[in-house]
């Protein structure tokens, strides 16, 4: 640990900031920046013009929140929400506009990535930090929204609208990668590794700037996931001054800088490190009943302009995750578990590169991302007499080699984008005694797309997706028509085809944790999805009710059998403003699999909310804010199966029972007191997670130990208290 800490240390100096918010506007097909822009504050006469760079810098605001309001002449304005204002540290914002193909007059709309965009979930390093019960996890983030399912308190991984977790996909940088995620057998049956979840995310809030999860009727370059997406991205250093965060709390020891390698310099960085709290108490030899949970990881971005037009950005992140168990003294155990040892290790790491070049009236982006996972789980098994007698040894890793490249040109009216995902894969996985694979496979996956405004409230987007793997292919097809009724009001109608490679963790369409299912795994998995939406926006709150539906004509390695989900959801969402902002949202679907009757993520319905309120406690110079944020979740119980033991005389064998977990009840309140002194901004928060210690259900299985159903729950009352500084 050591090592890695004064790395990251050794960037770090004494520089301080003041209450700034600065960046550049670009337009966003060329890469151009855009002098003269205007950006101004929501509400009051402040605002500034950009310079002949496009730079823009706003100065000497009161530390809060603000949106703000981008303009120029001939482009759509935008109408930034939730901007975050700090003492100490200047606030980055780089603004990308498109081109008014309607007029020459400017035009302002809101185009914030927010929870109420058809099928999109924001994730903002500000959201993160604010919302109740996050652990400070973007992907813990997205289950504020009702298409989002808790699989389980313990691990990070999502149903959506009752698709197996195993059907979503990671991407950094437009590349893709594998499972970003520490401790990937946290609260999962029998401690097995999860396909795409964890205890906590590799990517730390400070790293990331502005991401989505997709999960909807997305479109075309998007691709190899019928289940969502979540589409991650790095954030660049500051370029006027370095700045630097500290965090510690139950989770652990966060240490984030970023800023310019050298004054005027334009070459910039991001950095951070982290070290578990559990990681730290286990190293001072503290027990946690026979259990022991750790992990860290440090990441880096290198970004440098390359010209006006282009940019490089040089990254990576590793991380190392252990969770070690050890059996309990025959009169003191009471499960099964207790009778083993149980040695969990994992080490992830990411490496890669992106480059965005713009051009006159196109723009080129290259992402090329190596990652891979290894982990390993040694499980020793104890008789009466406390003498080994069983051991089991597993080994799984995985390497993905990506290259993600697009191409976007304006022509006429319309956006034209050709782009091609490349992906080389690399699967091993060995189980002591009953299999040793070593798998290969690759996807190519070009794609075009066109984007235009028919009329000037009817924009149409077309595009078609290929998919060649070493066995099968797929055309996938996709449209989405969106009518603007009037300034508050659209309507958007939109399907098509999506395609999926399979792999030895999601092969099982009804999947089970770890997934060890190493038979055909060579065929994409197709799907088709259509959504009708309608939004209802104005002056930050909006209104989104979807119907949708999922269909697949062929699951299942044994046997041809279809698929479906088909529902509704109803949300609602008013941005942070006057100290305010608000999630509500409920969903019903039925998610079914032809002739089976358990499906393990047919919750059947689930409803979300989130809100919270900011006071203002200022009192003479000392300015104070003081948050509460409330989170609450309601949705259906999963549906498994258990084989029982049965003995009648001279015959034994198994009984099948089938049964469906409680209903899922979770409420969170975060309180948060914020300090803005002079030259940095000081928070203390006490999350409250589970407030009401609701006993959730996580499973049921047969015991060996005690010869019966057992059922495992889920995590009780968790307080989490965190000190953060900015400077």
């Amino acid at each position: 640990m050591k090592y890695w800490i004064g790395g990251l240390m050794a960037i770090i100096g004494v520089e301080l900031g003041a209450q700034t918010v600065s960046g550049t506007v670009y337009d966003q097909m060329s890469n151009t920046p855009l002098p003269g822009a205007t950006i101004s504050v929501s509400g009051t006469l402040t605002g500034v013009a950009a310079d002949e760079n496009g730079f823009y810098e706003l100065t000497d605001l009161e530390p809060g929140h603000y949106r703000l309001l981008v303009s120029y002449v001939g482009y759509t304005g935008k109408t930034l929400s939730e901007v975050w204002v700090k003492t100490g540290v200047v606030t980055r914002l780089d603004v990308y506009l498109e081109r008014n193909s309607s007029s020459l007059d400017e035009v302002i709309v809101t185009t914030n990535i927010s929870i109420t965009e058809p099928g999109k979930i924001g994730i903002t390093e500000e959201q993160i930090n604010r919302f109740a019960a996050t652990y400070y996890d973007p992907a813990r983030l997205v289950t504020s929204s009702p298409d989002v399912a808790v699989t389980n308190d313990q691990n990070n991984q999502i149903s959506v609208r009752g698709i197996s977790p195993n059907y979503n996909t990671w991407r950094l940088e437009g590349a893709e990668i594998v499972n970003p995620n520490h401790l990937s057998n946290a609260g999962t049956f029998l401690d097995q590794p999860s396909a795409t979840g964890g205890g906590v995310n590799m990517l730390s809030a400070q790293m990331l700037s502005q991401s989505q999860f997709l999960y909807s009727t997305f479109d075309s370059r998007y691709s190899n996931s019928v289940g969502g997406v979540f589409d991650m991205n790095l954030k660049n250093g500051n370029t006027t001054q370095r700045q630097y965060t500290a965090q510690a709390s139950l989770i652990g020891l966060d240490l984030a800088t970023e800023g310019p390698f050298r004054e005027g310099g334009k070459m910039t960085y991001a950095a951070n490190y982290r070290y578990s709290f559990t990681g730290l108490l286990t190293q001072f030899g503290v027990d946690f009943g026979g259990e022991s949970i750790g992990f860290q990881d440090l990441s880096l971005n290198v970004s440098t302009p390359l010209g006006t037009r282009s940019r490089l950005k040089v990254f990576g992140t590793g991380g190392l995750s252990f969770n070690n168990f050890d059996h309990k003294p025959m009169a003191e155990s009471e499960v099964i578990k207790d009778r083993r040892d149980i040695y969990y290790d994992n080490k992830t790491g990411v490496i890669g590169a992106s480059l965005k070049s713009g051009f006159d009236n196109s723009h080129l982006t290259t992402s090329v991302v190596l990652s891979g996972y290894e982990n390993t789980r040694d499980q020793y098994g104890y008789d009466d007499n406390d003498v080994q007698d069983t051991s089991l040894i597993q080994h799984n890793s995985q390497r993905i080699l990506s290259m993600h490249s697009s191409y976007e040109r304006s022509v006429g009216g319309a956006n034209v984008t050709l782009g091609v995902l490349a992906n080389q894969y690399h699967w091993t996985g060995s189980l002591q005694g009953i299999f040793d694979h070593s798998l290969n496979q690759f996807l190519i996956n070009p794609y075009a797309q066109v984007e235009w405004h028919i009329f000037s409230d009817l924009k149409v987007k077309v595009g078609v997706n290929y998919n060649q793997s070493a066995d099968d292919s797929s055309i996938d097809p996709r449209i989405s028509l969106t009518q603007q009724l009037n300034a508050n009001n659209s309507f958007i109608l939109a399907g098509g085809k999506y395609s999926q490679l399979t792999n030895p963790y999601n092969s099982d369409f009804v999947s089970f944790y770890g997934g060890q299912r190493w038979g055909d795994i060579y065929e994409l998995l197709k799907s088709y999805r259509g959504t009708l939406t309608h939004v209802y926006e104005k002056r930050g709150f909006n209104v989104q009710s979807e119907f949708f539906g999922y269909y697949y004509p062929s699951v299942i390695a044994l046997g041809e059998r279809t698929a479906w989900t088909f529902g509704g959801t109803l949300t609602s969402e008013k941005s942070f403003s006057d100290g305010l902002y608000f999630r509500l949202g409920g969903s019903l679907f039925e998610s079914e699999i032809e002739g089976f009757v358990i499906q393990t993520y047919n919750t059947r319905y689930n409803m979300s909310m989130a809100a919270g309120k900011e006071w203002d406690v200022s009192k003479g110079t000392k300015n104070r804010r003081l948050g509460l944020n409330l989170r609450g979740q309601y949705q259906g119980g999963f549906y498994y199966s258990e084989n029982i033991p049965t003995t009648d005389g001279s015959m034994s064998g198994y009984s099948r029972f089938d049964y469906r977990t409680a209903p899922y009840l979770r409420f969170d309140v975060r309180l948060l007191w914020t300090r803005y002194r002079e030259n940095r901004t000081t928070s203390i928060a006490l999350d409250l997670q589970n407030t009401s210690g609701v006993q959730n259900e996580g499973y049921k299985y047969f015991d060996g130990f005690t010869n019966q159903l057992e059922t495992q729950y889920q995590l009780g009352l968790i307080p989490i208290l965190t000190y953060r500084v900015e400077w």
